[in-house]
C-alpha cells in the first residue's frame, strides 16, 4: 500500500482541537501519534510508546514519516477524546488511581510504569480491537455501526497487529572468542619489536642457564624456552580473555529492539545478513534518493541493535544509515585479515539493491564507528577510501589504530577528509590508557586531522578535526545497552539516555548535512 507524507490539510484535520494536546501528558502541540489508539502524544511520550513494543503501540511522526491512507482514516476514527473516554468509563478506581497521569507526575521512571501498566492492560488491548473493527467496517469487511468504539471492551473482536520477529543471531563459544584472542595476541607479539627483542633475550638467557648447569639438551631447551613457554603463556592469556570476553557481551536494551521491530513493520529498516540498514523518508515526489549515506561499525562486544535510536533519528534527518553485523563475536581484533573496502562496498550494495524497499540513489558516503569500531573507520578511509569518503565520525574515542590493529597511515595525510569525535564527559572508557598507554591522547592528535580553528570553515584539500563533549554523557550513551565494566568501568551519565542519543544524532546530522 503506498504511502506518503500528510498534507497540510490532514495535518489541520489530524490536529483538530482534541488533539492539540498531547494524549498522556496535555503538552502542547504534540508532533507523534500512536496509530493503534488513534491518538496524538509528544516527543518523550512516543519514547515510552515505543519502548512497549509495535505489538502495543504503533508510533508514527506527524511531519516526517510516510502514512497510508488506513493508518490516516484509523487515526480520524480515533482521537485523544474517545480513547480518554472510553478508558475513564472502563477502568477501575485502581486502575485510574495507578495509571493515570496527573500534573505532579514529573519522573519519567514513574511515567513508564503508569504507562506501560496503562497499555498493556485488558482494557488498551479491548480497545485496539474495537479499533480495527471500526478499520474493517470502513473497508466493508463486517458491519458497522456509528458508536463502535463506545461499547464496553468485554465486546470486542480480536485482530492484533502482525508481529515483526527478527532471526536469532548464531551464538558464539568461548573457544571461537580463545582461538580468535589467541590469533591476535600471537600478531601482536611477532609485530611489536621490544616483545620480540624480548622473546629473545629470554631465550639467550634460557640457554645460557642450561649450559651452566650442564645438561647436553641445550638446542632442545632453547626450543622449549624461546618458543613453548611463551606460546603456553600466550594461550593461556586467550583463554582467560576469551572467557572475559563472552562474560561482556553487550545486548541490546528491549526498547531499542522494539524500535528496530517497529521501523522493520513500516518498512523504514531491513535486516540484511551484512548490516542492518535505516532508511530515510521518500521524497515528496516519492523518489528514493538522500543525501547521504552513514556505514557506522559498533563498539567491540555491543550489539548492532543497541544502535537503533541514534540511526533512527538520522534515518529521520534524511540520512541512511548501514550498521555493520559483526556476530557472532561482536569484534575486529584486527583488520589484516579482513577486507574493509570490500565489506564496506558490499554492505552499501546491499543497502542500496536488496533491502526490499526499492532502489535507493545516495549522493555521498560517509563511515563512522564508537569506540573499537572507529579503528575500522579511520583504518577504511586512511588506507584507501579518502578519494570518495570525505566525512569519519567517531563516538566514544580517543586512540587511534596501531600496528596491532591494523597497517593504518596517519588520517590527516588524507586529503580533505573531515573528523567528527564525540565524546561524552562522564566517559571512563575512552580517556583511560590501560590498553593504549600514556601516550594515547597525544598519537591521537597526532594523526588526525588538525582542529578546525575557531570561527572559520574548510575548504580545499585541508581536513579538520571538530570535538564535541557532551556533558554528563558517558561511554554507552550514544547506544541502548550497559552498563559497560570492560575493558574498564563506565562512568555514570549525569543526563537521561534519550538526552544524550539526541545529542549525539543532532551533532552528527549537522555535521554530515552540512547545517
Amino acid at each position: 500500500m503506498s504511502a506518503y507524507p500528510l498534507t497540510p490539510h490532514q495535518l489541520a484535520e489530524l490536529k483538530r482541537t482534541s488533539n492539540n494536546k498531547c494524549a498522556e501528558c496535555s503538552s502542547q502541540n504534540p508532533a507523534w501519534a500512536s496509530v493503534s489508539y488513534g491518538i496524538v502524544i509528544c516527543l518523550d511520550c512516543a519514547g515510552i510508546h515505543r519502548g512497549l513494543g509495535v505489538h502495543v503501540s504503533f508510533v508514527r511522526s506527524i511531519t516526517m514519516d510516510d502514512w497510508s491512507s488506513d493508518q490516516f482514516d484509523r487515526m480520524m476514527r480515533g482521537g485523544n477524546d474517545k480513547w480518554n473516554e472510553y478508558w475513564d468509563k472502563n477502568a477501575s478506581a485502581a486502575e485510574l488511581a495507578s495509571c493515570n497521569v496527573t500534573d505532579n507526575v514529573v519522573d519519567r521512571k514513574e511515567m513508564v510504569q503508569k504507562l506501560k501498566a496503562k497499555y498493556e492492560s485488558e482494557i488498551a488491548r479491548s480497545y485496539r480491537e474495537l479499533l480495527s473493527l471500526a478499520d474493517g467496517a470502513s473497508r466493508g469487511d463486517t458491519d458497522s455501526s456509528s458508536n463502535i468504539l463506545s461499547v464496553s471492551h468485554q465486546h470486542s473482536a480480536s485482530s492484533l497487529p502482525k508481529k515483526v520477529v527478527l532471526p536469532e543471531d548464531p551464538l558464539p563459544t568461548v573457544k571461537l572468542y580463545e582461538d580468535e584472542t589467541f590469533s591476535f595476541l600471537l600478531s601482536m607479539l611477532l609485530q611489536s619489536k621490544k616483545l620480540l627483542i624480548a622473546w629473545g633475550i629470554f631465550g639467550i638467557g634460557s640457554a645460557s642457564y642450561v649450559q651452566r648447569l650442564g645438561h647436553s639438551y641445550t638446542s632442545a631447551a632453547v626450543l622449549v624456552m624461546t618458543a613453548g613457554i611463551p606460546y603456553f603463556f600466550t594461550k593461556m592469556g586467550a583463554k582467560l580473555l576469551g572467557a572475559v570476553q563472552m562474560k561482556n557481551r553487550q545486548n541490546a536494551f528491549k526498547s531499542a529492539k522494539n524500535l528496530l521491530l517497529e521501523r522493520i513493520t513500516v518498512g523504514r529498516a531491513t535486516r540484511l545478513a551484512n548490516c542492518d540498514v535505516y532508511y530515510p523518508p521518500l521524497s515528496s515526489s516519492g523518489e528514493r534518493k538522500a543525501k547521504v549515506g552513514f556505514v557506522f561499525y559498533p563498539g567491540a562486544l555491543v550489539d548492532r541493535t543497541a544502535y537503533s535510536p541514534v540511526a533512527t533519528m538520522l534515518s529521520d534527518r534524511g540520512i541512511m544509515v548501514v550498521v555493520a553485523n559483526l556476530e557472532p563475536i561482536r569484534l575486529l581484533f584486527n583488520v589484516y585479515n579482513y577486507n574493509l573496502r570490500e565489506k564496506i562496498m558490499r554492505m552499501i550494495n546491499d543497502a542500496l539493491f536488496l533491502g526490499g524497499n526499492g532502489i535507493w540513489e545516495i549522493d555521498e558516503w560517509s563511515i563512522g564507528g564508537h569506540s573499537m569500531g572507529c579503528f575500522a573507520a579511520i583504518t577504511a578511509v586512511a588506507q584507501e577510501m579518502s578519494s570518495t569518503v570525505k566525512k569519519v565520525v567517531l563516538y566514544g574515542t580517543g586512540a587511534y589504530p596501531d600496528k596491532t590493529y591494523s597497517d593504518c597511515p596517519p588520517l590527516r595525510d588524507a586529503a580533505g577528509v573531515n573528523a567528527l569525535v564525540i565524546n561524552g564527559s562522564e566517559d571512563l572508557i575512552a580517556t583511560s590508557t590501560i590498553l593504549a598507554g600514556p601516550r594515547k591522547e597525544k598519537i591521537f592528535q597526532e594523526n588526525m586531522p588538525p582542529p578546525l580553528p575557531a570561527n572559520t570553515t574548510a575548504s580545499g584539500d585541508r581536513g579538520y578535526t571538530v570535538r564535541k563533549t557532551i556533558v554528563g554523557g558517558n561511554h554507552a550513551g550514544c547506544a541502548a545497552y550497559g552498563p559497560q565494566t570492560f575493558p574498564t568501568p563506565d562512568g555514570v551519565r549525569t543526563i537521561t539516555l534519550e538526552e544524550q542519543q539526541k545529542m549525539t544524532a543532532k551533532l552528527t546530522a549537522d555535521f554530515l548535512l552540512d547545517s
